[in-house]
């Protein structure tokens, strides 16, 4: 991704961000990274011309790191991020995607500041509740003791980097797969201890107590979403998909027979393209 990197103070910490496009058609994207030419990057180019922002999560990259390893709700920490960076950057409303653990920040805003959001596409991920959330997240943590033979471990790093196993036979898909992988191979690479050690307790994004009361909080929400998944994604899963976009009103869902968690970022110009179609439509839904 050639686009420079910038930082600005918000919240008390320095975050990262790389900008792209110009123009008052914003879009904004956190994630812990960004592979080149993800579909969020790509809005930024020609023909779509979105005046893009991706932030690096607090926590990663050259944005602020965290050196708490307890779980806390980073949900909530890295929404209200983007929230200061868009009032810093005087931005009144904007577009949001991301992609996996990029929707979190999404699905605050859109319980929290739904005013802030003109449309949000969220891909291969959604809010989900978990009646056990809190133990699930430090089951999937590595602890200090692994982490210390992981960082810097290219071997092992290899086996966590990006990688979609999904039936194909298009050269295309196989090429990005590679590339992917090789890509995030070097950013887990380069990556500190800390890094590794983020604990993040909420998948709710709204501190819902109970299923219940999770779907009815979604049930509220005034934004124009659309659920772009892979039908083949064993972590949001399409049932689970169908069930949120059943519960917002107006929501989309739109879902790939053989794409898999990682769809949109080995199909980034589908995503862009679907994206843009969605956004446009926004501008006269109807309810």
């Amino acid at each position: 991704m050639s686009e420079e990197i910038k930082k600005i103070k918000v919240n008390g910490v320095t975050l990262a961000y790389r900008e792209i496009g110009r123009g008052d058609k914003y879009l904004i994207s956190t994630q812990t990274f960004f592979l080149t030419d993800c579909h969020m990057a790509l809005l930024g180019r020609e023909p779509y011309d979105y005046h893009v922002f991706l932030i690096y999560m607090r926590g990663y990259g050259e944005s602020d790191h965290i050196f708490d390893s307890r779980p806390h709700d980073y949900t909530k920490i890295w929404g209200e991020d983007v929230i200061a960076f868009a009032q810093a950057m005087g931005i009144e409303s904007f577009y949001y995607s991301g992609v996996s653990h990029g929707n979190w920040a999404g699905w605050y805003i859109a319980f929290h500041r739904p005013e802030l959001l003109r449309g949000f596409f969220c891909c291969d991920g959604i809010a989900q509740f978990r009646r056990d959330e809190e133990q699930g997240v430090k089951a999937m943590q590595h602890d200090e003791e692994e982490i210390e033979e992981l960082v810097g471990n290219r071997g092992k790093l290899e086996k966590m980097a990006w990688m979609e196993q999904w039936p194909t036979n298009n050269p295309q898909r196989l090429a990005r797969r590679e590339k992917n992988h090789l890509e995030h191979l070097e950013i887990l690479a380069s990556r500190r201890k800390e890094e590794f050690l983020v604990k993040n307790s909420s998948m709710t994004a709204c501190e819902a107590q109970t299923e219940e009361e999770f779907y009815e909080r979604l049930s509220q929400i005034p934004v124009p979403v659309m659920i772009w998944n892979g039908v083949l994604d064993p972590l949001a899963r399409v049932e689970d998909c169908l069930k949120i976009a059943k519960t917002i009103p107006g929501a989309h869902l739109l879902t790939y027979q053989h794409l898999g968690h990682g769809g949109a970022d080995e199909c980034p110009e589908i995503a862009a393209r679907d994206c843009d179609r969605f956004f446009s439509d926004t501008k006269g839904r109807i309810l």
